[in-house]
């Protein structure tokens, strides 16, 4: 199994880090900007690629063989 780089992650701390910073976000952050500019909304692209990657990780280590 590869090495998971440590900017990869999403293990429990990091998305408990996430949740706190989203909502921390949400207070004190920008008003709403366009989609591109949005620091919440690439906060969410962020950890929807980490999720996909982490799924994609565990369904491969599922797999018989492995």
């Amino acid at each position: 199994m590869e090495k998971i780089r440590r900017d990869e992650r999403y293990g429990w701390f990091w998305r408990f880090r996430w949740n706190v910073e989203y909502a921390l976000m949400h207070v004190y952050g920008p008003a709403d900007l366009d989609e591109a500019r949005d620091p919440r909304a690439q906060m969410r692209r962020d950890r929807d690629r980490r999720k996909a990657a982490h799924e994609a990780r565990r369904s491969l280590s599922r797999l018989p063989g492995n």
